[in-house]
């Protein structure tokens, strides 16, 4: 009886040792896993921070930004847009055609957008987005000798400028536009 009870004791202090191992060992485990996290966290910290210096806002070749460039506060404010169409010929006879050229200045723009209307809807344009665009003549004109046609060009900017200064990154974005009638005379010969 003895015996049992002293291999019972025995049992119990193995049990006792078994169960203080899996306690350290999940002291250990969880220590473990907060030093993974913050391994990985500051892995990718540092990821980010490379590639924030490397790529958003650094310096490269293609923007290079320097200490000792100056920033424009007053950058290109509401400037005219000057629009000038270019026509090779303004009177026509039947069917001829005749080339529009459109030169949009005085702004500085990202995007340039035309939009050549047909008002008077005789004859055909080219495209509606060209530039040069060909309208062409109708081919007859019923009973009148001389009939004008009144054809629009519609231009839109959008100026975005982006200036860098001790304040930051600031973006301005304006949009301009204008629209020019063009009269063609259409005349039997």
């Amino acid at each position: 009886m003895l015996k049992t009870r002293n291999l019972f004791i025995c049992g119990m202090d193995i049990w006792t040792d078994n169960s203080k191992r899996l306690v350290q060992n999940t002291k250990v485990d969880g220590v473990m896993k907060i030093y993974q996290f913050l391994a990985l966290f500051l892995g990718i910290f540092i990821l980010g921070l490379v590639l924030n210096i490397s790529g958003c806002g650094g310096s490269n070749l293609n923007n290079p930004v320097s200490d000792t460039d100056v920033v424009e506060d007053d950058v290109e404010e509401a400037g005219e847009l000057n629009v000038a169409v270019t026509v090779t010929k303004e009177v026509v006879g039947p069917g001829e055609q005749v080339e529009l050229t459109a030169s949009v200045n005085g702004v500085r723009g990202t995007s340039v957008v035309l939009n050549w209307l047909n008002i008077t809807g005789h004859g055909t344009l080219s495209a509606a987005n060209d530039n040069p665009v060909t309208w062409t003549a109708p081919d007859t004109l019923g009973e009148v000798n001389t009939r004008v046609e009144v054809l629009q060009l519609v231009v839109t900017v959008i100026s975005e400028v982006v200036s860098v200064g001790a304040s930051g990154i600031q973006t301005d974005t304006q949009i301009f536009s204008d629209t020019t009638e063009i009269l063609l005379k259409v005349t039997r010969e």
